[in-house]
């Protein structure tokens, strides 16, 4: 049994194809209005997920060709250090063993240094604008109980 099967509750009988909305009555016109906002809320989360969907699947493809392009970098980088490890020992400059030693070092100080760049510049307080606007937000709200 339903709201409009008990007795002595009034009936409303759902309005023709092309009625409009000022001819239905309070309660029906809530129930249309929340009907419809639950069906746009709906949609618009269907909208969302496939959106995000293909976002993602095109931000993989992305960090794939990126990753790729990295290792090649990487490989590069070992070759032309291999080179002039090379180019140190057939210069007669230096034996073998102290070229690479002192290749290796260089290439330790400018990682290290390029490291600690990269430290400094690290989120040192994560969130920040949005924990502010949260204390905000809970600042007004007591202020709007009080």
């Amino acid at each position: 049994m339903n709201a409009n099967d008990r007795p002595g509750i009034p009936t409303h009988p759902p309005p023709p194809r092309g009625a409009g909305l000022r001819e239905l009555p309070t309660r029906d016109l809530v129930t249309e209005v929340a009907r419809k906002a639950s069906t746009l809320v709906r949609k618009e989360v269907e909208l969302a997920k496939a959106e995000v969907r293909a976002d993602l699947r095109a931000e993989i493809k992305m960090a794939s060709g990126l990753g790729a392009a990295g290792l090649c970098a990487i490989f590069t980088v070992q070759l032309l250090l291999t080179a002039i490890v090379l180019a140190l020992m057939e210069a007669e400059v230096l034996p073998g063993w102290a070229a690479a030693l002192i290749v290796a070092a260089v290439v330790l100080a400018v990682g290290t240094g390029i490291g600690l760049w990269g430290w400094a510049k690290r989120v040192r307080k994560p969130l920040d604008t949005t924990r502010r606007s949260l204390q905000e937000n809970v600042r007004w709200a007591k202020d709007q109980i009080a």
